[in-house]
């Protein structure tokens, strides 16, 4: 018997109200599916300033879920 693992990833962005407002929903949906939340993770966002810099964006970050499935 051979157990294979996918894995998916949401990032919910804080400006996403929508998003937000039903990360409950879209985490039982995730379960409903047969998904297991296996982290979180805080990712910052760059943007590209005069000169061709990629310089952190204070304040905007988002939150990506990894999520996981084994197969058998």
């Amino acid at each position: 018997m051979v157990t294979t693992v996918g894995y998916k990833v949401i990032d919910v962005s804080p400006y996403d109200e929508d998003a937000l407002a039903s990360l409950e929903d879209l985490l039982n949906h995730q379960v409903e599916e047969g998904w297991e939340l296996v982290t979180s993770v805080q990712r910052p966002h760059k943007a590209l300033q005069v000169g061709s810099t990629l310089t952190p964006v204070p304040g905007l970050v988002s939150t990506m879920l990894v999520f996981k499935r084994a197969h058998e």
